[in-house]
């Protein structure tokens, strides 16, 4: 039996454990019809890759062509809006990194919530994260861009594209006693060219958006996010061996359809995801790339989701994080 047709049969035995809360009708749903993967980051970042791959992937679970849009902006907020939006045929599925559920807490007037209108289908990916500086700046060690930040309060400017990377700026400033001025982007790609010419000093990011300045020496890496070393990089430290533990940012990536969707519809999307995630093929891919493939069911992303959200509240609370 074929990959595909396997991933099918398996797809339609789970079809009926879907769950409780949903309420629409199952949908008649036709393999001409295409299946919308909203993307709320810009083409061309880790992320996106992840999304693209895993569409490829699922349209061929699915027996159904499934086409990436990407709707950057208000830090997810415009794609999950549109998102939860739509109808209850499974149609639109959102890809999102993990740090977007806390959008709706950062934002000022959200008039969103990420555990009422979204439903999670499970973890697809994982982006690792480190820190690079541009190499105008005098510190070859977290320890001594601490020391600097502290000596020039403001002066270094850290680029910020998404909350995981508000979050590890802000938890960097309090562990170190520093400032550091944040400047927004869209997303990684969008950063780079200003980090690349110094106008922001350094990045908490994707270490595959990364890598290319850093083997090019236009970018130095300090540290890697995480329990564990970068095999690409294994002399480089992580931000816990380098002094810093309380730095750390969920980097996960997930799939979401409106809580409205049939509950048949969201187990057979939900059954395919996992399905992907679990390709060696795809595991391949993403690791040549420093990325990471991870899977989780809809109810163990719920319940991280929810413990998550409690941390984000903390966190924002304590550090007065805003969106902007």
């Amino acid at each position: 039996m074929s990959a595909l047709r396997t991933l099918l049969v398996i797809a339609a035995a789970l079809a009926p454990l879907g769950p409780s809360h949903a309420q629409a009708p199952a949908a008649d749903l036709s393999a001409a019809r295409s299946v919308r993967m909203v993307v709320p980051l810009p083409a061309g970042g880790p992320s996106d890759f992840i999304a693209r791959l895993a569409a490829q992937h699922l349209s061929e679970a699915l027996g159904q062509p499934v086409v990436v849009e990407n709707k950057p902006g208000a830090n997810g907020l415009i794609a999950a809006r549109e998102v939860a939006a739509t109808g209850g045929d499974g149609q639109v599925v959102l890809y999102a990194p993990g740090s977007m559920i806390a959008t709706p807490l950062l934002a000022r007037d959200p008039g969103f919530d990420w555990t009422r209108e979204l439903a999670p289908l499970g973890k697809i990916g994982r982006v690792p994260f480190g820190l690079a500086v541009h190499p105008g700046v005098p510190a070859t060690s977290v320890a001594e861009l601490a020391t600097l930040a502290r000596q020039q309060p403001g002066a270094l400017n850290v680029a910020t594209s998404t909350p995981s990377e508000v979050m590890a700026a802000a938890q960097f400033m309090k562990a170190a006693r520093a400032t550091l001025t944040r400047v927004p982007y869209k997303g990684a790609q969008q950063a780079m060219p200003d980090l690349l010419a110094g106008r922001v000093q350094l990045m908490f990011g994707p270490l595959s958006a990364l890598q290319p300045q850093v083997r090019s020496g236009a970018l130095r890496l300090l540290a890697v996010l995480g329990s564990e070393r970068s095999a690409a990089w294994p002399d480089v430290p992580t931000l816990g061996e380098a002094g810093f533990p309380g730095v750390a940012v969920p980097t996960w990536q997930a799939l979401y359809v409106p809580v409205r969707v049939d509950g048949a519809r969201q187990a057979r999307l939900a059954q395919a995801v996992q399905a992907v995630a679990a390709r060696p093929d795809v595991q391949a891919e993403l690791g040549r790339r420093l990325l990471a493939a991870e899977a989780a069911s809809p109810q163990e992303l719920s319940a991280t989701i929810r413990h998550e959200l409690a941390d984000w509240a903390a966190l924002i609370d304590e550090y007065r994080l805003t969106a902007d």
